[in-house]
């Protein structure tokens, strides 16, 4: 095998199959094994909208260096049916590949590869009847077993953790999978040479592995949230599975509801009564929770609502990723309010931004709407040790003492130089107080019934407005100003402007890049609302007046985040790359488009 494989810096494996097959299980195994040996790994998965059959991969990415985006191409592929070879072995593949697969579970006599692409036909099925006839879905340890062997990774690592796996099984289900392991491990040892690579192991690394949904739940939790409800919708549920699983060690009452108008309402009313709270859903939900986002506001509650975002519009393709949703954020509720928008970066960052998402709620008294998407909440990396204390929890004018005689009658709304006012939780002694979806004065009185229209009643209507408002302003003022990475206006080539997920998708284009004489900057924006127009404005023409491309990428169709820069600064973006298929975008074909950009005179 070796004579037909160049020595790799870093390798790609996909395991493909249909769903049922434990294509998911036996692909995480493998990357938490390689993380365990102290690789770098990028984890990703794709599936179809059904339970059984259909078309599902896992795909892993490994190196020494960081990887923070899918492989362009796949090095070694266990098809476990015979689709792999359509879907995965002809766009993903090339000389000098490998694909391992069961001829004696293909209805395929002649399977269609890449010029180059070796094919080994591995006896898996056989080998894991031999263990146990009745256990068809061994073949998968079987494979895992070979892919031990293929990199030369430590085979007891792996049936440690098949041990941890399968234990509540009982001990003969973990024997069956350590003797699987080992005949797949012994069989490809036997008939095969390992897949040369540089790669060096260091078991001893503290790093974990772990998806961008569990990261930001992970990242709530130790922000201190104390309320989270949510109903199932791909692809946010994971954050509901992780903190029903974790959050009730640390005092998380987590509520599965009936629908998502509740799951809103039921995360405004634990605000309110003075938990850290969130809730998580996708397009479809959060299009019926745009009610209560207002009304959040309008009674100054504190709530976290995430939106993981899928391909649409309406169901569109539920298991497939896509930044289609900015517009819906924006618009979402009636009316002028306050509110915090902000862009999950990465999955290291959506840990830190579960924390300040919450801080900026509760400093701010207003929701704040975290956009995520499919790609990023459904794909998992090595992430180095966190560090738990960066963020501290910070709960601003927040009151749970009695209210002194001298300041009765409490005003909830009271007007302050910062649009904050002092905020109580219900039972507090001296802080009765109205809250309710209309408007109202300073103690919280309605003044949309009887007053409304009285000349005190419209003072009062634009006192509040304006005193909501204010937020917005202030908060503008302590976001962290955007930062351009990668070369300055007076070096680049070329800056691509991008947002939320694709900051290290970029990242890896960039370097890539600037070996073949491109010279990339990359503004990527976080904070959407409040925008921060005068920076980012500046950072675009500054660009743009010294002779720099200027490359839009987005993941949608109209350039959602290009409409609401140019709304905002007035800028106007000639070069767009824009992805709307569903798929993840790989760095080469990122790459293909900023060389186009760079050489061809640009993108319409």
């Amino acid at each position: 095998m070796s004579d037909n494989l160049s020595i790799r810096n870093e390798l790609s494996i996909r395991v493909s199959g249909q769903n049922g097959d434990g294509i998911f299980s036996i692909g995480e195994v493998l990357s938490k094994l390689c993380s365990r040996s102290g690789l770098n790994v990028h984890g990703s998965r794709a599936y179809q909208s059904i339970i059984r059959g259909g078309h599902v991969s896992y795909s892993i990415r490994v190196a020494n260096h960081e990887v923070k985006a899918p492989a362009d191409y796949i090095d070694v592929l266990l098809a476990i049916r015979g689709d792999s070879f359509v879907v995965d072995a002809m766009p993903m593949m090339k000389a000098g590949g490998v694909v391992i697969y069961d001829a004696t579970g293909f209805r395929i006599k002649d399977p269609q590869v890449p010029e180059g692409v070796m094919l080994i036909d591995f006896p898996a099925v056989q080998m894991a009847r031999d263990i146990e006839a009745s256990v068809k879905i061994l073949y998968n340890t079987v494979f895992a077993g070979a892919t031990v062997a293929i990199y030369d990774l430590d085979l007891d690592l792996l049936k440690g953790m098949l041990g941890d796996i399968f234990q509540r099984k009982g001990d003969r289900v973990v024997q069956m999978n350590h003797d699987a392991a080992d005949a797949g491990y012994n069989w490809f040892k036997e008939h095969c040479e390992q897949i040369p690579h540089n790669l060096t192991f260091d078991k001893t690394k503290n790093q974990v592995y772990i998806g961008g949904n569990e990261a930001l739940a992970y990242g709530m939790l130790n922000g201190g949230l104390q309320s989270f409800s949510y109903y199932p919708m791909t692809p946010a549920t994971p954050v509901g599975i992780f903190l029903s699983e974790y959050g009730p060690e640390t005092g998380c009452v987590v509520k599965q509801m009936e629908d998502e108008i509740n799951v809103a309402n039921y995360a405004v009313g634990a605000a309110y009564a003075g938990a850290r709270s969130g809730c998580a859903t996708s397009g479809g939900g959060f299009a019926l929770m745009t009610e209560a986002i207002g009304f959040a506001s309008m009674i100054e509650s504190p709530v976290v609502f995430i939106e993981v975002a899928r391909s649409g519009p309406s169901t569109g393709l539920p298991t497939k990723t896509e930044q289609g949703d900015l517009n819906q954020l924006l618009g979402a509720s009636q009316g002028d309010f306050p509110r915090a928008i902000i862009a999950a970066e990465g999955v290291e960052d959506s840990f830190y931004l579960g924390q300040e998402a919450l801080n900026i709620a509760d400093e701010y008294q207003m929701p704040v709407l975290i956009a995520s998407d499919l790609y990023l909440g459904e794909h998992f990396e090595t992430i180095k040790e966190l560090d738990y204390q960066r963020i501290p929890i910070k709960r601003g004018k927040f009151i749970t003492d009695d209210i002194p005689e001298n300041e009765r009658p409490y005003q909830r709304y009271k007007l302050t130089e910062d649009g904050i006012s002092p905020r109580v939780i219900p039972g507090v002694v001296g802080g009765s107080h109205d809250a309710g979806s209309d408007e109202h004065d300073e103690s919280g009185e309605l003044v949309s019934d009887r007053r409304a229209g009285y000349p005190e009643a419209i003072h009062v209507r634009k006192q509040q407005m304006e005193k909501r408002m204010k937020k917005m302003d202030v908060l503008l003022e302590n976001l962290p100003k955007p930062v351009v990475a990668g070369h300055s206006a007076d070096d680049a080539n070329i800056l691509i402007v991008s947002w939320g997920s694709s900051r290290d998708l970029v990242t890896e284009v960039m370097k890539v890049a600037v070996k073949k004489g491109i010279k990339a900057a990359n503004l990527n924006i976080k904070y959407i609302l409040p925008f921060q127009s005068k920076e980012v404005g500046e950072i675009l023409n500054n660009y743009k007046d010294k002779g720099v491309k200027v490359l839009l990428f987005e993941g949608n169709y109209t350039g959602q985040m290009g409409k609401h820069i140019t709304g905002e600064t007035g800028f106007q973006f000639k070069n767009k790359y824009l992805r709307y298929d569903g798929e993840y975008i790989l760095p080469r074909d990122l790459l293909e488009a900023v060389e186009d950009c760079v050489h061809n005179g640009g993108l319409n």
